[in-house]
This record gives structure tokens, sequence and C-alpha cells, in this order.
């Protein structure tokens, strides 16, 4: 099913990002008509391992909660865009996640915040806990990528071969207002093609792989020009590789200002031997990050597969 916007949900901890999210939410918020929430979880101060920002020492709660509202209240002062506050006592990723499943189709804004590696093997970071509990889109947030109302000019989107990236297509017109946005779609070859019945008899092995290379390609153009009208410009790269070291390189060439990925259930083991491309470009990425959850019970089903 596509994916719509009739809310949008600001992650506000104080910390030195807080401006930044309210600017991309807030203008996301007038351009998609969608209700915003500021949300701010007040949880136990000294919980070391996921910490926040405290906004003060006070330990009595309708003290800490009166003092948010002002916070979140000041953030907001010159911004024309109607809100509401949401205050949660408990752990952040748990209030978030329950908080989102109430409300109809929203889109999550958060921030990346940098960690040290250990901290992160064990426990990852907020963010990274957020993308595997949430059932709607996250949009991640980078110093430096203040929206100013513009949008994103430039959007990569990393294509995988069960579809359900196409689910994103709705979410992109308000993420795009600027009639000259570019999308760029990247889809990996992680292993080799077979040979099927249809391909031509006598090819070589080299041969068969670009075959297959140049069908996908002609597939995945075809729909992003269905997918994909409000832009101005469209490009399709297929080839070997590793996908998040090929989104990165094509981000980088095209100086994207934003990555859209997909986010698969997998098993904290997994994560914890391999991890996962979702992952590694909220890590790696200098850009805004628009994380897509694959829908509950998809079983491996999408949109049109590759």
């Amino acid at each position: 099913m596509p994916l719509t916007i009739e809310a949008i949900v600001c992650v506000v901890d104080f910390s030195a990002y807080s401006r930044l999210m309210v600017a991309h939410a807030a203008a996301l918020a007038r351009r998609s008509a969608g209700h915003l929430f500021l949300v701010h979880v007040l949880h136990d101060p000294h919980d070391h391992l996921h910490p926040t920002h405290s906004i003060g020492r006070q330990s009595d709660p309708a003290r800490l909660a009166g003092e948010a509202r002002r916070h979140l209240a000041a953030l907001m002062s010159h911004r024309d865009t109607d809100w509401e506050a949401v205050l949660r006592f408990g752990e952040p990723v748990e209030q978030i996640a329950a908080f989102v499943d109430t409300l109809p189709p929203s889109l999550v804004i958060s921030a990346s915040h940098g960690i040290s590696p250990l901290r992160r093997l064990f426990i990852g970071t907020v963010v990274e806990r957020l993308t595997r509990a949430l059932s709607r889109p996250m949009l991640v947030v980078k110093p430096g990528s203040d929206d100013h109302g513009r949008g994103f000019g430039s959007v990569v989107v990393s294509c995988d071969s069960h579809g359900h990236w196409q689910r994103l297509a709705p979410l992109l017109v308000p993420l795009q207002p600027e009639a000259d946005s570019q999308v760029h779609l990247v889809h990996a070859l992680e292993h080799p093609a077979v040979q099927t019945v249809g391909d031509p008899a006598g090819v070589s092995y080299a041969q068969a792989q670009q075959i297959h290379q140049d069908r996908l390609k002609s597939r995945l153009v075809r729909q992003a020009q269905r997918l994909f009208p409000h832009a101005g410009h469209l490009s399709v790269t297929v080839a070997p590789g590793v996908p998040q070291e090929m989104v990165l390189e094509v981000a980088r060439d095209r100086s994207a200002d934003l990555i859209v990925v997909g986010v698969r259930h997998s098993g904290p083991l997994g994560r914890w031997v391999a991890g996962s491309t979702t992952e590694a470009l909220l890590r790696q990425a200098t850009c805004c990050v628009l994380t897509v959850p694959e829908p509950p019970g998809s079983a491996g089903s999408g949109g049109e597969r590759l």
C-alpha cells in the first residue's frame, strides 16, 4: 500500500539538533497539510545506557513537564504552523513507537547523534533502534540540512528486489516541492544472475550477466517514470556491488541531500554479525536519510518485484 502523510511527529530531545528537526518538521507539516506533534520523552535521568539531553536537574515530574512545554513553545515561537505538544514518561523508543502507533499515517522526524562504536555495538543509537521499532517512515536529519521550506532537491533511492521501496512514491511529493527536483534510483546486484529459458542461446557468462543487468535497468526506468512524475530529472544505476557503498557513491556524485532506504525485519543476531544496509547508511551518510519499513506481514511481498 502506498505511504501517505497525515501527521508529522517530531522527536525533540532538546539537544543542539532540536531547532534543525523542528525546521524540517514545520516545513513538511505546511507542505503536506499534516498535523504536527512535537514529542518529548521524560525518562529516568540515571539511565546511562539510553541518555537524552535533560532540561534540568529537577526530579519532580510535573515541574519537568512544565519546563519541557516551555522549551517546546520556544522552539515553535516564530513558526506559523499549528502544532501540539506531547509529553511521555518512560523509555524513549518504546514511548515514541507506542504513540506513533495511535496515529493515522505519519512521518517521524528525528536526528542522528554520534556515539562510540562500542556502545553502538551493544545497544545501538536511539535512532537505529527507532528504525527497527517503528511501523512508519522516519526522516533522520543531519547537521547542515536545514529545510528552509525548499525540501530536498536531489534524492537517492536504494531499491531492493522486493519492491517495498515503491511505497514511498507519494512521500516524495511533499519532500520535493521544487519542479527541478531529482530522483536517482540505485540497485546493487549482490549475486550473479541465474540463466533462464528466455536468455539467448550461446552467450557467455559475462554476456548473460550484462543482459540481466540491462533488463533490470529498463524495468527500473519504467517504474521510475510511473512512480515519480513530479521529478524534473530521473536516473537509474544498476551494477554489481555492495548496496550501501553504491548508494553512498551515487549520493556523493549527485550531491544528494536525502537518501531513502528500506527497513527489513531481521533478528538481532543477524544485525550483530552482518549489520544492515539501513544502519550503515544511517551511520555513514552525510545527508539526511529517510527509512521506509516493509509493511507488516509482508513475508517478502511488496510492490512490483525486480
